[in-house]
């Protein structure tokens, strides 16, 4: 049985951001991992790993620095580094301004393009790009929206107590954001005929997909359900959450992803 606690994986966060709402075009990164703490009447950035084939690696940022403004910008929020990233392209530079010990320092990194999959580097699926969907939508697939701001995964099964506590949750939050760009999709790798027979009873309003090869479970090492990821409009995984989530701090991180 799946642990009914809410908890939040302790994992980090990626520096990335959408070039472009079309998923043809590059998306360039800086390349490495940091956690978030306190810094004066801001926040910096601790860079915890870098890609190996990222400009940050060549720029010689290293595990430890402390990120604290990029282009001139303090990091107040991590939607400060978004938003300077938005307007540029691959092969362009920002600079950052770090703290190496008790020096600053700066740092002139050229922008690379993301890799899909990064999580062999990070041992996390956030950062990644997710597998397509396949022809397996059961149920509300004529809902799916063309360029959906944010989408959330729920990875679920009909004899699953917290899954059922976690639906309701999703019926609020896609009837007051579907509008908004956020899609719903409901994941789960049970039979056809169980998961049609618990919808008739318990009709779903976002799209239902049926998980019949495993490709999401197996690819994600879906061990527990529920287990929801956030992805932002190109299908990048942003944050992984497993047990019946707090509504409010859900819709918090929905919001902040569809900006």
């Amino acid at each position: 049985m799946a642990n009914c606690r809410f908890y939040s994986f302790k994992l980090f966060f990626m520096i990335l951001v959408l070039l472009s709402a079309s998923p043809l075009m590059a998306v360039p990164w800086l390349g490495f991992s940091f956690k978030k703490e306190p810094y004066q009447n801001q926040i910096a950035l601790v860079v915890e790993g870098i890609h190996p084939a990222s400009g940050a690696l060549a720029a010689g940022v290293s595990s430890g620095d402390k990120i604290i403004s990029i282009n001139k910008k303090p990091i107040t929020a991590v939607a400060i580094i978004q938003q300077v990233l938005k307007s540029k392209k691959t092969g362009e530079s920002v600079t950052l301004v770090l703290i190496r010990g008790d020096k600053e320092q700066t740092a002139s990194i050229k922008l690379t393009e993301r890799p899909d999959d990064i999580s062999n580097w990070t041992g996390s699926a956030i950062g990644s790009k997710i597998v397509g969907f396949g022809k397996n939508f059961y149920a509300n697939g004529d809902k799916r929206q063309e360029k959906p701001k944010a989408i959330l995964l729920d990875f679920w099964a009909t004899w699953c107590i917290p899954c059922r506590q976690t639906l309701p949750i999703l019926d609020r939050l896609y009837g007051k954001l579907a509008k908004e760009g956020l899609e719903v999709v409901g994941v789960s790798k049970e039979s056809l005929s169980d998961l049609q027979a618990f919808n008739q009873k318990h009709p779903a309003p976002f799209p239902l997909y049926r998980d019949a090869d495993l490709k999401f479970s197996n690819h994600y090492r879906i061990s527990a359900v529920p287990t929801l990821m956030l992805l932002d409009g190109n299908g990048y995984i942003q944050k992984v959450w497993s047990g019946v989530p707090n509504e409010a701090q859900l819709e918090k991180a929905i919001r902040e992803t569809m900006r």
